[in-house]
């Protein structure tokens, strides 16, 4: 079979790349044609996205690509972090640059919504976890604190809609990412416009929702006109298209994706929306294929990225590998709630988590080491909790636990899971975003059938690492400080 060649633009909250997915026929490799980084920038009214430099590195890549893979290139899709989105005028005209969601003109937004409609209520119509960043508390600090933009605007687009609609599809909002928002009816394709006129938000902006797997349009060439390569919407939240390149066997599986954000959650048919689910905060995210992705977020690999930024500032280059290499030779006895609000926004957090400590009583860290093996610790003892937590609502519940992302590649962290959680990890492929992301494009093109072939063909092409649970015992002690100091806090 002659190869076929799917372009994955995959953008993290602090990096991108341009991942080529080769299929021969059997199986499917990764080459990397550009690597970015996609961080947000600080402008006097407050941090945004440059997405015009994030867009001319998407297509430096795709150029790269078109030039070493030539009339083998099929198609191309965008897959983003959630929530932030731009607003568009009559023209399709971009209207300032986009907010980075951890922008502070949220704050207060919660409290005033809930004001207006209870948070129950929020979760009952919308099945999605209260986080300060959601689209519908971006929208509604922006309806007033920014009146004119939102009155010039006929439309608004998540980021990869923008950046789909930039390289040559069609103006639309996907599935999985408008999920995102808290704005999408639970389980359904289909905008809440009441809530949204409720709060004061135009319904008017949110335009029709796309489904995944299919073809938006045509690359637009150098020239303005459109060329023969494909542009696609994949899953275009990369949650949902991480999941989708979870390599399981079964229905259902329970995953985490690691990375910036840790979401750890388990693939269903249909939403759970309880009032114990809304205690809880558990999202109900939607996927391919109509699924949800039951999940809860944790702050994941930020912990870490902010304090090797804040290491790094008088010069010293430090390596990730070599960070968590110390800690796996370091011992601890100090605990951390991950998703405390002190470490929600750019900080100091070396300094954030030792003044976190002392707070608690807790002894602060010694070293850089010390604080790299509390975040792990805290990070697994956290996955432990919300694992158990699931559990309760689910008969069913599965004995492997699928890790994937950047995260996978942390072996002292994974067995730190296996241990705490008593249960198999299985971690890897850390490209899973990106191998979802190509999954739906070959979907779209008729490449494949479904969802199930694209995990087998991944689960063949890629090696997966196995981690079995051990020193349960020492894990249950630690557990238990540590729900204790959670619970005090």
């Amino acid at each position: 079979m002659k190869k076929r060649v799917y372009l994955a633009a995959d953008l993290g909250a602090d990096s991108g790349r341009v991942m080529a997915g080769i299929f021969d026929g059997r199986k499917i490799m990764l080459e990397e044609m550009a690597r970015f980084p996609t961080g947000g920038m600080l402008l006097p009214d407050g941090w945004h996205w440059d997405l015009l430099r994030i867009y001319a590195d998407i297509r430096k890549g795709i150029a790269k690509a078109v030039a070493a893979h030539g009339n083998d290139v099929v198609s191309v899709s965008v897959d983003t972090w959630g929530v932030d989105y731009g607003l568009l005028d009559a023209g399709g005209r971009l209207l300032g640059m986009p907010w980075m969601y951890r922008d502070s003109r949220t704050d207060g937004a919660m409290e005033a919504v809930d004001a207006l409609v209870n948070a129950d209520e929020l979760y009952r119509r919308t099945g999605i976890q209260p986080m300060f960043f959601n689209s519908i508390y971006q929208l509604f600090a922006e309806t007033r604190q920014h009146p004119a933009a939102v009155k010039a605007a006929t439309r608004l687009a998540f980021v990869p809609d923008l950046l789909t609609y930039w390289l040559g599809g069609e103006q639309t909002v996907e599935r999985t990412i408008a999920s995102t928002s808290g704005l999408l009816k639970a389980g359904a394709a289909e905008w809440d416009k009441e809530l949204a006129e409720k709060l004061g938000i135009p319904a008017a902006l949110l335009p029709p929702v796309s489904e995944p797997c299919t073809i938006a349009g045509n690359l637009r060439g150098d020239d303005g006109k459109p060329g023969k390569i494909k542009v696609v919407l994949c899953g275009s939240h990369d949650t949902a298209s991480a999941v989708a390149g979870v390599p399981a066997r079964g229905k259902n599986p329970l995953f985490i994706s690691s990375g910036t954000w840790s979401l750890i959650g388990r693939e269903l048919p249909d939403p759970i929306v309880t009032a114990a689910t809304c205690a809880a905060r558990f999202s109900n995210e939607q996927g391919l294929g109509g699924t949800t992705r039951f999940l809860k977020n944790v702050a994941g690999m930020w912990l870490l990225q902010e304090c090797k930024r804040n290491w790094e500032r008088g010069g010293e280059k430090l390596e990730y590998e070599s960070i968590v290499a110390k800690a796996a030779g370091t011992k601890t006895d100090g605990f951390i709630d991950p998703d405390a609000p002190e470490f929600s926004r750019p900080c100091d957090m070396p300094a954030a988590i030792a003044a976190w400590l002392s707070k608690s009583g807790q002894n602060a860290p010694g070293s850089r080491a010390e604080t790299t093996r509390i975040i792990f610790e805290s990070l697994a003892l956290k996955y432990r909790l919300l694992l158990r937590t699931m559990k309760q609502w689910m008969p069913d519940f599965p004995d492997t636990l699928h890790i994937v992302g950047g995260g996978s590649r942390n072996a002292l962290l994974n067995q730190m899971t296996a241990d705490a959680g008593g249960l198999r990890v299985l971690a890897g492929p850390s490209e899973a975003t990106a191998l979802g992301n190509v999954v739906a494009q070959m979907i779209a093109c008729g490449d494949l059938a479904s969802l199930d072939d694209g995990r087998d063909l991944i689960g063949r092409s890629f090696e997966i690492g196995e981690f079995t649970p051990r020193d349960t015992a020492l894990w249950d002690d630690k557990a238990a400080k540590f729900d204790k100091v959670l619970s005090a806090s």
